[in-house]
């Protein structure tokens, strides 16, 4: 089915303008897809496992989607594998960039969703950049690893870091910080919104449970909040984790585009390109 005819489908388009680059550059944003899955290789246990996960995401999702106002109908009650795969033909179709893929991609960690999540992700045949959810591990060796990852483009670069864990490690924070003094354009993304000050009271009508806050994380977590919120080279932030859209300011003029979830087919197309 075409995407623009498929009714599981919701894209939200977004744009940044990056001074001095050239060109147009277009990225998928998704977050959130929770995927729980199972194949000839699973023991009973996980199989019983995903489908008890599967079926309590079919009532979480819709109540989620209601809670923030957003479509749902039949076709977002479809299995979390079966909305990744219409992701990922949409993504082929777009030819973006790159997919970025911020965090939840796994419902929890099991043998048939790593799996099915690299496979599906090695054949897809778009590039992509992945960080982990609370809801993984470090790191899943094919689709993302430990530490800071860079994707450069012609004048920016985005950078994908893990803060699964409501902080973020101090070598980690170290090589942010190396990126923003070089100075080339930054587009971070991350799992957890960070709330600071331009943007605290939107974050906390979530709980503290949805954002690595600057007044109550701990001290790497605070820096990260400093760094995003004051570093000249970054200009835009992207995250997941709440299932709903929220866009908001970091700092003035600094957007924190926070996707709703993919498991009811919301996908953020942002395209970036110079004044």
């Amino acid at each position: 089915m075409d995407h623009r005819t498929d009714p599981f489908l919701r894209v939200v388009d977004n744009e940044l303008t990056i001074p001095g680059i050239s060109g147009k550059y277009v990225f998928l944003h998704v977050s959130d897809t929770h995927i729980c899955a199972w194949d000839e290789q699973s023991a009973p246990g996980e199989r019983e496992e995903s489908e008890k996960r599967e079926q309590n995401w079919m009532r979480q999702k819709e109540a989620f989607a209601h809670d923030f106002g957003e479509p749902f109908s039949d076709a977002q009650r479809i299995p979390t594998t079966r909305g990744f795969e219409k992701i990922l033909r949409f993504a082929k179709e777009e030819n973006p960039r790159a997919l970025l893929l911020t965090g939840d991609n796994l419902e929890y960690t099991h043998p048939a969703g790593e799996r099915f999540l690299r496979q599906a992700l090695q054949s897809a045949g778009v590039p992509f950049l992945c960080v982990p959810g609370n809801h993984e591990s470090e790191a899943l060796s094919g689709v993302w690893e430990p530490g800071v990852r860079v994707l450069d483009c012609s004048g920016f670069r985005v950078a994908a870091v893990d803060d699964r864990l409501q902080t973020v490690s101090a070598e980690d924070l170290d090589r942010l910080e190396a990126l923003g003094e070089e100075g080339i354009p930054l587009i971070v993304m991350y799992h957890i919104p960070v709330s600071a000050r331009a943007n605290r009271e939107e974050m906390r009508k979530y709980s503290v449970y949805f954002s690595v806050d600057d007044e109550r994380a701990d001290e790497n977590g605070k820096r990260f909040v400093r760094f995003l919120e004051t570093c000249p080279a970054v200009k835009m932030t992207l995250c997941g984790h709440i299932h709903g859209y929220s866009d908001t300011e970091i700092s003035p003029g600094k957007r924190q585009i926070t996707a709703s979830q993919g498991m009811i087919g919301f996908v953020h197309r942002l395209t970036v390109r110079g004044e």
